[in-house]
């Protein structure tokens, strides 16, 4: 069970949509792929056409009782989603209460699924989505699970500040955790040099492979479905499918290191 979790160096950075579109090109590679919402906002579902009114999810499923096996849904094109679902205020202390056993649950039953790829929408660790430690704790147990772990980046000066800012202090990430350039934008000289920027200063930290901007990504976005379903030809699709393959890649590669 190939696991990867895909987060946000910051709010907005296009995280959930790196998720949606990077299942739908392992899927084109022949993979099988589950994607999960660990975000309260319960967003990824609708890049997976998911009727907005549907309100069912694993963290509802557990808060209630219920079995969150039975809160995934399929798309047209095979990938697998399991939302978050929509929790009431009610029902915010019985998911604290039973979130550590539920989420040890969860792991050991995709743990078994072998030929299955797992793709994890985490929040930025400083959402309010996380402010409650004991959640916070249950999330960040997951990164140890990971083979991989994607913080999505703009290729702009805050982004370059923020890792210059963590070497200084002498802070790097860990072993299998990577920084993907996001939306970075072929009309713009600024947003393609900081890319250079950065590949070339944090080589060791920056993925190799980079999104480029495409309007094709919202459009497909709109219509609830993957771009490389939308628009195959787009760049964005290309993009998404060497990020894909780079996946497969490194994972053939940790295997024969093993």
């Amino acid at each position: 069970m190939p696991l990867v979790i895909i987060s946000g160096q910051r709010g907005g950075a296009g995280a959930t949509t790196v998720v949606s579109n990077l299942a739908a090109s392992l899927q084109n590679a022949g993979e099988q792929t589950l994607s999960i919402d660990l975000h309260p906002d319960n967003q990824l579902c609708l890049h997976f056409g998911v009727s907005q009114e549907c309100i069912s999810g694993w963290a509802q499923a557990i808060a209630t009782g219920a079995d969150w096996k039975q809160c995934a849904f399929q798309a047209s094109d095979g990938r697998r989603v399991l939302p978050f679902g929509e929790l009431a205020p009610y029902q915010f202390k019985r998911f604290r209460e039973v979130l550590m056993s539920s989420i040890k649950s969860i792991a050991d039953t995709f743990a078994l699924r072998q030929d299955e790829w797992v793709l994890i929408d985490m929040p930025v660790d400083r959402q309010q989505a996380l402010s409650d430690n004991l959640i916070s704790e249950c999330y960040q147990a997951i990164y140890a699970l990971a083979d991989f772990s994607f913080y999505v980046a703009h290729p702009d000066l805050g982004t370059y500040r923020l890792l210059k800012q963590a070497a200084l202090n002498g802070e790097t990430l860990a072993d299998k955790q990577l920084y993907l350039l996001n939306e970075v934008d072929t009309n713009s000289a600024l947003s393609l040099d900081i890319e250079l920027l950065l590949k070339a200063e944090f080589a060791a930290q920056v993925l190799p492979a980079s999104i480029h901007r495409d309007t094709a990504v919202p459009e497909a976005a709109a219509y609830m479905t993957a771009v490389n379903t939308y628009m195959p030809s787009s760049q964005a699709s290309s993009d998404y499918h060497s990020l894909a393959l780079w996946c497969l890649g490194r994972l053939g590669e940790d295997a024969e290191n093993a």
